[in-house]
Formats: structure tokens, sequence, C-alpha cells
């Protein structure tokens, strides 16, 4: 990892310092798309767990709401995660059953 982001997430970890114990003691759960934001996220809790600040590792979720055809991006993602020591989450949801649960509200 380049030094400039280590710094960064260095910066952001004081930054969080009100949080710390809340981190250090709950196991994070991170809505992962990955797009540039829940990457970056990603990333960062992996760096505090090669720093041992935090000891449990965040789990992944993601959910493909199937809006769009996007089935070599969902496959990326979960061949992705899969080269992780992480416990992920994948939840895929038809756009035929979100309409049903709105014709039941």
């Amino acid at each position: 990892m380049k030094e400039q982001i280590q710094t960064i997430f260095q910066t952001a970890w004081n930054k969080l310092e009100i949080y710390h114990p809340l981190m250090r003691e709950k196991q994070a759960i991170l809505a992962f798309s990955g797009g540039k934001d829940s990457s970056l996220l990603l990333q960062f809790y992996l760096w505090l767990l090669q720093k041992r600040e935090i000891q449990k590792s965040p789990i992944l979720y993601h959910l493909d709401h199937s809006i769009r055809m996007n089935t070599d991006q969902e496959s990326e993602i979960r061949n992705f995660t899969n080269t992780l020591d992480l416990i992920s989450v994948f939840k895929k949801k038809t756009f035929r059953n979100s309409l049903k649960e709105l014709n039941s509200v």
C-alpha cells in the first residue's frame, strides 16, 4: 500500500478517535458495491486489521438489485471477494419480487 494512502488512513483513524471503542468492540458490516467508495472503505478496514487497531474482520454485504444487466460486474465482485479471507454475503433481488412486495403494502 502506498505511503500516501497509509497517511490518509492514519489521519482518518485519528479523527475517528471517539468511535475507536465501538469499532474495536463491534464487527463492521460493509455494504460493498465494488465501486470506488466501498472499495476504499474496505481497504481502510483491512489496513485497520493489519495495524491491529481492530481485531474483528468486517463482513462484506453485497446486494444485486437486478436493475440493470451487469452479470459480468457481479461475477467480478464475487471473484474479488473470494480472494479475501472475509465473510461475504451476496443477495440478489429481482425486480419482479420488488413489484410483488410493493403491491402487498
